[in-house]
């Protein structure tokens, strides 16, 4: 009998662990690594956040899985993880909300941290190129298949916007170089400007 309550009072903690939703004070107590690019602690501490919520949909939820790409991508950059071992840890996200850190819209093609917009007949685009803060190694090629059509001059030039949605796709580079890490196709997106 004692073993059969040991086990239920496991499973249930297990099961509260993983239905815990991630909290504004958790996003935050992410920033001090990612301002310092020290890539290890911001992934280690974002994944253990991501372990401990798997049923969270929550925003925060999805903004640390964006963290714990990019730090992810950043280890790699550095040497300290290697192209196969962050695609096998990320693959998990396929399929999840994503919601990527603000950037000002631009109109020039190439441009690093910023957002494009693309509209043609059919569909709207945005894309972003992050990178480290030096801009000497672009960690995600960030492409949004927008779920509306929109106009370029609904964002005006500079405007702090989010883009964010549904995690399609995560391509690392197939030559292993440092110049990119990965690439991610996001759908079902959408954009907003921050106020």
């Amino acid at each position: 009998m004692k073993a059969v309550l040991i086990c239920f009072i496991t499973c249930t903690a297990i099961v509260t662990l993983q239905a815990q939703t991630l909290t504004y004070t958790d996003f935050k107590n992410l920033i001090p690594s990612l301002n310092q690019e020290d890539w290890k602690v911001a992934y280690k501490k974002s994944g253990a956040l991501l372990d401990r919520s798997l049923r969270d949909t929550s925003e925060i939820h999805a903004m640390v899985v964006y963290i714990h790409l990019y730090a992810g991508a950043g280890m790699v950059a550095n040497g300290k993880m290697s192209h196969q071992k962050l695609r096998k840890e990320v693959l998990r996200f396929r399929g999840q909300r994503i919601l990527m850190s603000a950037h000002p819209i631009t109109n020039k093609e190439g441009a690093l941290n910023q957002t494009l917009l693309t509209t043609n007949d059919t569909l709207s685009t945005a894309f972003t190129a992050a990178t480290n803060k030096a801009g000497t190694c672009i960690f995600c090629f960030e492409k949004f298949i927008l779920r509306e059509k929109i106009q370029a001059i609904d964002f005006p030039l500079r405007a702090m916007v989010r883009c964010g949605g549904r995690l399609e796709n995560i391509e690392m580079n197939p030559n292993k170089s440092l110049i990119w890490i990965m690439r991610l196709t996001i759908t079902d997106a959408f954009i907003r400007e921050l106020k």
